[in-house]
C-alpha cells in the first residue's frame, strides 16, 4: 500500500487547495484524499496553540475546561463500556488527557491509566488533585517503558503536526493485539458538506488534519491496524461550551455579546447531547 501524503514535508502527490480558512489554505491529495493544512515552525505549534488560553478563554477552545469534569468522566465511563465488548481492562494510554477526566472514567472502570498532555497546567492539574500518572508532552516524541493495550485518541487525530511519527510511536506503544481507540469528525457527513468552510471543526492552527471513514482507515491499515468496530458517541457538550463555540464561528450582529451573556448566565451551566450529524468514534486493532 502507497503511503498516504500524511507526512507533508515527504509526500509528492499533487494537491489542491479547496478553500482559505482563517489565512490557511485547506489542501487535499488528490490521490488519498487526505486534508490538512500545513503550520510553520512545528517544533514550537504546540506551545503556542495549547497554552493556557485554549482551555479558559473560550474562542477555539472551552471557557473553563474544569467545568466540564462531570461530562467528561462519564465520556470516559461510557467508553470504557463500549471497549468492555472488545478486551478486559488493562494498561491504557490517554493522549491529549487534558486535565485527565476521561482518564478518570476508565480508572473507575479498572483501568491502570497513563496521560499524556503538552499543557502544564492540565498535567499539574491531573497529577494532584485526580491523582493520575500524566506526562508532559506530544505523543510524536513520547517515550516511555511502559506498553499499553488501550491508547485513546479521543479528539487528537486531528491536532497531530505529524501523523506518520505519532501513528508509529503509538504502534511501537502498544502491546500485541492492542488496541487504538479514535475519536474525530467526519469531513464528509452531511453537515461537513452543507457548511462547506463554515464547517466548525476547519479551525486551524488548532485542528490540521480532517478525516473520513475512508482516509482514516487509509492511514491506519498502512500502520497495521484494522478496524473492528465503530459507532456514534453518547457526546455531550455543557451549553457555556456552545455559546462561546457559537460566538467565535459566527459573524458580529447587534447586541450578540449581551445575547450570549445573558444565555450563558441563565442557562450555560446545563448540558445537552451533541446530535450524531459528524462526529464518530472508531476502534483499531494492532495485526
Amino acid at each position: 500500500m502507497q503511503k498516504s501524503c500524511n507526512s507533508f514535508k515527504s509526500c509528492v502527490e499533487e494537491k489542491s487547495t479547496l478553500f482559505e480558512k482563517d489565512g490557511y489554505p485547506i489542501k487535499e491529495c488528490i490521490r488519498c484524499g487526505h486534508r490538512y493544512t500545513e503550520v510553520d515552525n512545528i517544533d514550537s505549534h504546540v506551545k503556542k496553540v495549547y497554552t493556557d488560553d485554549y482551555f479558559f478563554a473560550g474562542k477555539q477552545g472551552y471557557p473553563n475546561y474544569l467545568d466540564e469534569k462531570d461530562i467528561l468522566v462519564k465520556y470516559g465511563n461510557s467508553y470504557s463500556k463500549i471497549i468492555s465488548k472488545y478486551t478486559l481492562p488493562g494498561k491504557v494510554l490517554d493522549v491529549g488527557c487534558a486535565a485527565g477526566f476521561i482518564l478518570k472514567g476508565f480508572e473507575q472502570a479498572g483501568w491502570k491509566c497513563y496521560g499524556i498532555e503538552p499543557n502544564k497546567t492540565m498535567v499539574e492539574y491531573g497529577r494532584k488533585e485526580l491523582n493520575l500518572q500524566i506526562s508532559t508532552g506530544v505523543l510524536e516524541n513520547f517515550d516511555t517503558a511502559e506498553r499499553f493495550d488501550l491508547i485513546n485518541l479521543i479528539q487528537v487525530i486531528g491536532h497531530f503536526t505529524d501523523l506518520d511519527k505519532a501513528l508509529l510511536n503509538a504502534s511501537n506503544l502498544l502491546n500485541k493485539n492492542g488496541l487504538l481507540l479514535i475519536e474525530s469528525w467526519d469531513m464528509k457527513s452531511t453537515i461537513a458538506k452543507l457548511l462547506g468552510k463554515r464547517w466548525h471543526e476547519y479551525s486551524p492552527p488548532s485542528v490540521i488534519n480532517w478525516f473520513s471513514d475512508k482516509t482514516l482507515s487509509q492511514l491506519f491499515n498502512y500502520y497495521g491496524f484494522t478496524l473492528i468496530a465503530k459507532g456514534r458517541p453518547p457526546k455531550k457538550i455543557s451549553i457555556k461550551h456552545c455559546l462561546s463555540l457559537f460566538d467565535e464561528k459566527t459573524p458580529r450582529f447587534i447586541l450578540k455579546k449581551k445575547i450570549l451573556t445573558f444565555f450563558s448566565n441563565t442557562i450555560g451551566k446545563y448540558n445537552i447531547t451533541y446530535p450524531p450529524l459528524d462526529v464518530k468514534w472508531y476502534l483499531f486493532k494492532m495485526l
